[in-house]
């Protein structure tokens, strides 16, 4: 890797949750940062979301360490409710200044080959303009702004609206329509749960169920308790480097982890109603065992109402796939037809860094499930480049606050990287790892979901301070069981 110390001025991509925490902590170090953001207002995509989006999680989930939401703030947070904390973050931060609005960044390259600091072109307001900098931070998170929208045949011939959920600002449009969902994950269950408001019918089409991961387990005790701990760490599959507790739990009481996950999914089972009742209904339990599943890209919380509506058969599911459009529909490769008005695609988006040059893009080695970085931020083969964003989590604004303090004591000089050799070791070792136990996808490279804590604990280790962060008397057992969350890391965030 190239000598850090030199470091600057830097360019950061995109002025969403990763980009607005990363400028925060380096401007704190002293360095010059620019953010250069394609839209007109900062927020990524909790600027932009579809008709009533909002936080997965309970809010204390979802906050900046030492930036908590304000007092009265509800769970699972509203899309715009975090949209204007957002924006007072940078405000009260001095990071707002530092963003260009409606620059579209359209290439970074290197100045003069690897370690010679960067080149960056945007666009703003029909003008092209270049930037020299020493260092480039990617902040555009796993996606990009790109909608996914499947195409299937006969399209051309449908007389009804296709739209991606981007789309679905307000329910209204869906109002006295017949309406079809495409896909599993939490855009697709809350887009079924507009239409089911306002809709005459509300089918839901997926290939595959997926296990959902309820607010509160068995309706009482708040989903963090059951996974956001160690203990739950620790019945994880093995992580990339387990500790000899982990390795022990997983030989001499193997059969017992195996029990817990079918008692985890005995208890979804029936909390979420997820069997057919003797083939009498769509049976919504997944193929694939919950321990694995998870790590999918459709891991998701959806509201309790999903299920109860799906039982109830206001909404329609249909385990199948779409064969084609036809002039009134859609027919189903199980044989069955809808008639429908509107099609919903809540297919995600697509993973591209279109404006990163091709020889770069070429040694970050990007393959079928994406390119692996050490500490899910750098790779040795690119100096001067990192991403931050790029690790899912479900407490994703901890992860990349963390990754941002990260970031910012390396380029003071308070820690040093390893050997690129080493680095290259790791990333082969991940890739190694997450292949053999987590589902294929384009972003399986950032996968990392209930294994946070893991990551967590190893930046915060990297920083020489301890990852053991509960206090008080009864810090052990807190260790153990009570969940971590964005608040046990205020200290470390805030650079105390």
């Amino acid at each position: 890797m190239a000598d850090v110390s030199a470091v600057r001025n830097v360019a950061i991509v995109g002025a969403g949750v990763a980009g607005l925490a990363t400028a925060r902590m380096l401007q704190q170090q002293g360095l010059d940062c620019t953010l250069f953001e394609r839209a007109a207002v900062l927020g990524g995509v909790w600027s932009i979301g579809y008709s009533n989006f909002g936080a997965q999680v309970q809010k204390e989930l979802y906050e900046f360490p030492d930036w908590p939401l304000p007092d009265g703030t509800p769970d699972f947070t509203p899309g715009p409710v975090i949209q204007k904390y957002l924006e007072d973050y940078a405000d009260h931060f001095g990071v707002t200044p530092s963003i260009r609005f409606n620059a579209d960044v359209t290439n970074v390259a290197e100045r003069d080959g690897p370690g010679s600091g960067w080149r960056v072109t945007s666009r703003m307001g029909g003008e092209t303009r270049e930037d020299d900098f020493d260092m480039v931070v990617a902040c555009i998170g796993l996606y990009s702004n790109v909608p996914h929208m499947p195409e299937f045949p006969g399209q051309e011939r449908f007389g009804g609206e296709i739209i991606h959920i981007s789309e679905l600002k307000s329910r209204d449009r869906l109002a006295g329509k017949r309406v079809a969902v495409l896909g599993y994950g939490k855009s697709a269950t809350d887009a079924a749960l507009e239409s089911v408001a306002v809709a005459a019918e509300t089918n839901i089409v997926f290939r595959t169920p997926h296990w959902p991961m309820p607010s509160r387990l068995a309706g009482v005790l708040p989903f963090k308790w059951g996974m956001l701990n160690r203990l739950a760490s620790v019945l994880l599959p093995l992580y990339q480097r387990p500790s000899a507790m982990e390795r022990w739990v997983h030989t001499l009481g193997r059969p017992l982890v195996w029990l817990y996950w079918r008692l985890v999914e005995l208890l979804l089972l029936f909390q979420c109603k997820l069997g057919s009742r003797f083939g009498t209904r769509v049976s919504l339990v997944p193929d694939k065992p919950v321990e694995f599943d998870s790590f999918g890209e459709s891991t998701m919380i959806p509201w309790p109402e999903f299920y109860r509506r799906v039982r109830q058969g206001a909404i329609a599911a249909h385990r199948s796939e779409i064969a084609e459009y036809t002039s009134a529909g859609v027919r189903l490769t199980d044989g069955g037809e809808l008639d429908i008005d509107v099609m919903i695609l809540a297919t995600g988006w697509k993973t591209e860094f279109p404006f990163i040059a091709d020889d770069v893009w070429r040694r970050l080695g990007a393959g079928d499930d994406g390119f692996y970085l050490y500490r899910h931020m750098l790779h040795p083969d690119v100096p001067g480049l990192a991403f931050i964003g790029r690790a899912a989590t479900i407490c994703s604004m901890l992860t990349y606050s963390l990754q941002a303090r990260w970031l910012g004591e390396l380029l003071k000089g308070r820690f040093e990287l390893p050997s690129a050799d080493a680095m290259r070791r790791e990333i082969a070792e991940m890739k190694a790892w997450k292949r053999s136990s987590m589902p294929p996808s384009e972003a399986r490279s950032a996968r990392l979901i209930l294994h946070m804590q893991h990551h967590h604990d190893e930046l915060v280790a990297d920083l020489g301070v301890s990852p053991l962060r509960k206090r008080g008397v009864f810090a052990p057992l807190k260790e153990l069981i009570f969940p971590y969350e964005p608040g046990d890391y205020s200290a470390i965030v805030s650079g105390e």
